[in-house]
């Protein structure tokens, strides 16, 4: 019986320490929350085009993208943004992680589908922007936008 007894003592410490030494501790993060980490910061331009032409426009333009609580969007002000700009908000707005891909893709508040990559020091949007049904602040904005940032 005392053996009975020492195996079950030996066992229950043995699973215990096992137990102990889990590293499944702390919750893992979603892709958006990762893509939201990088994301964030301020990010000055470096360079824009407009369907392949240089936008000296944007030369003192910066966004700062903050994650916002759920991971899931982020929000974006804009300091310098031009008069004639694709950007809906000229002062700011929201960012949404594309469900099926959001290591690529980002969805703007008005629909715009934004391609992106990021490292550590640098960030690329990439978008269509088509004439919305209003007019008027549109005009010479329509085409494929490229922004390129620099991490300040």
């Amino acid at each position: 019986m005392t053996n009975f007894i020492r195996i079950f003592i030996l066992l229950l410490a043995a699973a215990l320490t096992q137990t102990a030494c889990s590293d499944d501790d702390s919750p893992s993060q979603t892709a958006a929350e990762e893509q939201a980490e990088k994301l964030t910061g301020r990010w000055k331009v470096t360079t824009v085009t407009l369907d392949g032409a240089t936008q000296e426009a944007y030369a003192e333009t910066i966004f700062t993208l903050s994650s916002l609580t759920s991971g899931t969007n982020m929000s974006y002000t804009i300091e310098g943004n031009p008069d004639q700009s694709p950007w809906r908000v000229s002062s700011g707005g929201r960012l949404f992680f594309d469900a099926q891909d959001p290591t690529k893709y980002l969805m703007r508040e008005d629909d715009v589908r934004i391609s992106y990559e990021v490292t550590e020091t640098t960030l690329i949007f990439e978008f269509t922007y088509a004439e919305p049904s209003t007019t008027g602040r549109v005009t010479g904005i329509v085409g494929e936008w490229k922004f390129v940032f620099t991490k300040q």
